[in-house]
């Protein structure tokens, strides 16, 4: 070999500037990617409630524009995985109903809000009202007669003997009113935060500090938690989600409640 040739290596500086670098680029690029995928995730909950919506429209036509009820007393906490199997025939898709970002599978967390859920001590038999019998018994409810659902109807919609049907004078604006929401949209409400924790819901709703919802005309989009609760929690005022589009919702979300969220007992109705 000649002599005069001769070769250098890194020295042990250089190699460790250069771990530095690829390090400090890991650590930007990291969450942008993570930020990416949950904006992946948000767009795939969007397409999910979009196909509800429609679904939940189809229904409609063919019921007098009722919407799809729960059972004989219609109470809203079981509203959402009842009314997710009567839409079957027209989605004919569970996976329609549980979210990307959610952590309860097989278990939805509209199910899972009801404690006892595992023995389905908390959940209606679907052979008592109208649909078809379960074939694996009340431990299963939620992944056989019941889709797994991840999604909430509005208890706006709910809460009395028959569902409202699109056409209510309730209703002031369908493309405000808000008829299914990413559940839960913040961690503390009911059965509260420790709960969610344990069934991987957050703070602020299960996509970037926000939900998606799915409107009475049948689009979808997401929303902050900041718009979701201008007060951040949920203490009922006029202007957050569940109210929007109603009479006693805000004017600004399309209700008929003036902003500053005073009641006005002269209105009762759209019309």
């Amino acid at each position: 070999m000649d002599p005069r040739i001769s070769r250098r290596a890194f020295t042990l500086i250089e190699l460790l500037v250069v771990i530095a670098i690829i390090a400090i680029l890991a650590a930007i690029l990291f969450p942008v990617f993570a930020q990416a995928r949950s904006k992946a995730r948000q767009a795939s909950c969007i397409s999910n409630l979009k196909q509800v919506g429609l679904g939940v429209l189809q229904y409609c036509q063919d019921y007098d524009n009722v919407l799809p009820p729960t059972n004989t007393a219609g109470e809203s906490y079981e509203a959402s995985y009842i009314v997710a199997a009567r839409l079957q025939p027209y989605i004919k898709s569970f996976a329609l109903f549980k979210c990307t970002d959610a952590a309860d599978a097989p278990m939805g967390t509209t199910q899972a809000m009801q404690h006892d859920n595992g023995s389905g001590d908390y959940m209606t038999d679907p052979a008592n009202i109208g649909l078809p019998a379960s074939k694996v018994g009340t431990a299963q409810y939620f992944n056989d007669v019941y889709p797994p659902t991840d999604y909430k109807f509005n208890p706006s919609f709910y809460g009395q003997p028959t569902p409202r049907d699109l056409d209510s004078s309730d209703i002031c604006s369908p493309g405000h009113a808000t008829m299914v929401i990413d559940w839960p949209p913040m961690g503390n409400t009911w059965p509260g935060t420790a709960f969610w924790k344990q069934h991987g819901g957050r703070e602020f709703g299960r996509h970037t500090n926000g939900s998606v919802v799915m409107f009475t005309d049948g689009h979808a989009k997401w929303f902050s938690f900041k718009t979701l609760y201008p007060s951040g929690n949920d203490d009922g005022r006029s202007d957050q989600w569940n109210f929007w589009g109603f009479w006693w919702g805000a004017e600004k979300h399309g209700g008929k409640e003036p902003n500053d969220g005073t009641f006005n007992p002269a209105v009762n109705s759209c019309r």
